[in-house]
């Protein structure tokens, strides 16, 4: 009796494991009110068509830049994997801004971090990028997520199968 009991316990902790593994970094809620039929390639072509529609991107931050009294990140997009994080591939449509308000660190928000954002789209910037004017979407974020460095690396899940014979010595 006792042995099920540990056995039932560690199932159900495994299970709870794998369903937090497996869940999207951003809220149900933010998911619900978000359009995803969105395209980035959409959004590029006409940002102020979108404006006031709540709409979930992600990708890898180029830059941060405080201002008085707001923080612009600029963000190279990438696709979003099933949980909504960035993959971590080279795949990009385009760059968009995200305007927070208030003051975010520099060192945090740094470069090359991935981030997602469930936010509305507030309109466009036109900023240099080189020698061109470059059109942003812009975003005023209603929820977003930082991605960890070590999770960077995990967007796939990896499964082994198989079997060996080895020899040792």
């Amino acid at each position: 009796m006792v042995l099920l009991n540990k056995i039932n316990f560690l199932m159900v902790l495994s299970l709870a494991f794998i369903l937090i593994a497996c869940a999207p970094v951003l809220s149900d809620k933010s998911l619900r009110e978000a359009n995803l039929s969105v395209s980035f390639q959409e959004l590029q072509k006409n940002p102020d068509a979108y404006t006031g529609k709540v709409i979930i991107l992600g990708g890898r931050i180029i830059s941060t830049t405080v201002k008085k009294e707001e923080a612009w990140v600029e963000v190279l997009q990438q696709p979003l994997d099933r949980q909504y994080r960035p993959e971590n591939r080279d795949i990009s449509y385009g760059r968009f801004i995200i305007v927070f308000q208030g003051f975010i660190d520099p060192a945090i928000y740094a470069p090359y971090r991935l981030i997602t954002v469930a936010g509305e789209v507030t309109g466009k910037k036109i900023l240099p990028v080189k020698e061109i004017q470059y059109i942003y979407p812009v975003l005023s974020p209603r929820e977003h997520a930082l991605i960890k460095p070590e999770d960077y690396y995990d967007s796939q899940p990896r499964f082994h199968f198989g079997f060996g014979l080895g020899i040792f010595r």
